[in-house]
């Protein structure tokens, strides 16, 4: 454990006892990932690359050595005014990546860096540092996006987003699919992509760094990375899917599972521009944190996979889940939730962002296409539905903290849904106390279409839901003290590269009262 700390720091840009770093001599371009940065404060920001001349080739084409690189940092994108520099080392252990966290720097603005060894310069990438906490903020504007499955089809979405210079994007999770090779769809149609014929299910530490290096080869992926900070988060298919805690839906004992849990962990962290703090202890990572953005708002990002009860009745959608309500069951443990009620009791902001991963509101699957015809609500057991206790506590967390301005980010679902979030699901007309937005997916689920057919049936289920679309896309929020706005931002289609992208629907909150209208 000592030296897996030690090698963290050292790729960090601090000092490491190990063997002396070399000057490699490339032989082809070694930036071939692109470049990242995330994690942003006031001061600085996480800033990464991995070395990979080869990126799907075993090492990713490198020799088990560390090898120094060069970072800048500068006020302007031709690189001339450098502000901070140095030496990072990449190491085998980490699969040659690089995460170094730039500190000292001006808050509220533009800033921009590249990597160079001996012969190559890295793309240059921008990141913009966050106001001081409590400044007074004009507006931030970011984007919420996630599930990318390769074989899905195109990332038409990362590009539009790389061309809307965001403050940042916070990335919910299932950056990769750790399915094996497909040629066709479930329902028989040949794939817009496929993945090498080679790439199997993902269970050890190489097949998970090959699956990552491949979607980074993506130039949409590495326009988006490369056009501001993100704020990594993971979801199930970073692991395998619908994993809980310890456990995964093929009953795996948990002491072999934790093995590819451990692996998956550390795949992601030598991909994602993440700190130091964040480098994997084994089969654990911490991944929940809180960044202020100032004094308009506190993102708390949630973890609700490691810590989290496993799914109850068999998981899958169920109807009359009596497990579902156990006072006991949790999406994040007691930890996280001491943790989370302490940031929502603490925050000066205007707004209070839960960033997290998969459904959060309630929400009745009976109507859904693909869900057979049932007399009684239908819950999703891997989301919130599956520990309502869990969400009861959060909700409280609200009332107890004054929380005026409550949202929450969501994923996962692979449809665009807006909720307001009801003090009483029974109840239409109850208090609301805040509001949900799930963005759809990047690919994953196909061209889809604009919306269900019978999207009214769904709605007379679930009076709450303000929208429901079934296209593919990313969400564009746009927020200042007084108001927020969600942008549903989709593409026309994904199984064509480069189609058009417009807005489909955009709703608005105003500050001080909770609920969704028309924008």
């Amino acid at each position: 454990m000592k030296g897996a700390l030690s090698a963290g720091l050292a790729v960090a840009g601090m000092p490491f006892a190990g063997g002396s770093p070399v000057r490699a001599d490339f032989r082809s371009d070694p930036f071939t990932l692109g470049v990242a940065s995330g994690e942003p404060a006031s001061d600085g920001f996480v800033i990464w690359t991995r070395l990979a001349p080869l990126p799907l080739n075993l090492y990713g084409g490198m020799a088990a050595v560390p090898v120094s690189a060069a970072w800048d940092v500068a006020t302007d994108a031709a690189m001339k005014q450098v502000v901070r520099s140095g030496e990072a080392i990449a190491r085998p252990e980490l699969a040659h990546s690089i995460h170094v966290e730039v500190a000292g720097l001006e808050p509220a603005r533009d800033y921009f860096y590249r990597f160079r060894v001996p012969g190559y310069d890295s793309p240059v990438g921008r990141a913009r540092t966050f106001p001081a906490p409590g400044a007074a903020v004009t507006q931030l504007r970011f984007a919420l996006a996630g599930c990318q499955a390769w074989e899905g089809g195109y990332y038409t979405a990362w590009r539009a987003i790389a061309e809307e210079n965001f403050d940042f994007v916070f990335h919910y999770g299932d950056y990769i699919y750790e399915y094996r090779h497909i040629t066709k769809e479930r329902d028989g149609r040949p794939v817009p992509r496929e993945m090498p014929e080679n790439f199997r299910t993902c269970y050890t530490l190489t097949d998970y760094r090959r699956r990552y290096a491949l979607y980074k080869t993506d130039p949409d992926l590495q326009a988006a990375h490369a056009s501001c900070a993100f704020l990594p988060s993971f979801d199930d298919h970073d692991v395998t899917d619908n994993w809980a805690s310890d456990s995964d839906p093929a009953a795996t004992p948990p002491e072999a599972f934790l093995f590819r849990r451990a692996a998956a962990f550390q795949a992601w962290y030598e991909h994602m521009p993440m700190r130091a703090s964040a480098l994997p202890h084994g089969p654990d990572i911490a991944a929940y944190r809180n960044l202020r953005y100032g004094a308009l708002a506190d993102v708390a990002v949630l973890d609700t996979r490691q810590y989290r009860s496993r799914q109850p009745c068999h998981d899958g959608l169920r109807a009359n889940c009596a497990d579902a309500a156990l006072p006991t069951r949790t999406m994040m443990g007691e930890r996280e939730e001491r943790w989370l009620a302490e940031v929502l009791r603490t925050t000066p902001c205007t707004w209070q962002v839960l960033a997290q991963q998969v459904m959060f509101a309630q929400f009745d699957w009976r109507a859904m296409p693909w869900v057979k015809p049932s007399p009684d609500p239908l819950r999703r057991m891997d989301g919130w539905d599956g520990a309502t206790a869990g969400r009861d506590r959060v909700m409280a967390m609200f009332s107890a903290a004054r929380s005026a301005n409550p949202v929450v980010l969501t994923g996962d679902a692979h449809f665009a849904v807006a909720f307001d979030l009801k003090e009483d699901w029974t109840e239409p007309k109850s208090r609301t106390l805040g509001v949900e937005f799930l963005a759809t997916s990047i690919s994953s689920g196909g061209d889809g279409s604009v919306t269900f057919a019978n999207a009214g049936e769904i709605l007379r289920n679930n009076p709450h839901v303000k929208f429901i679309g079934n296209e593919r896309g990313y969400c564009r929020h746009a927020v200042t003290d007084k108001h927020w706005q969600a942008d549903y931002r989709v593409v026309e289609r994904i199984s064509v590269a480069g189609a058009p992208v417009s807005t489909r629907k955009s709703l608005a909150v105003e500050a001080g009262r909770p609920g969704l209208v028309d924008a």
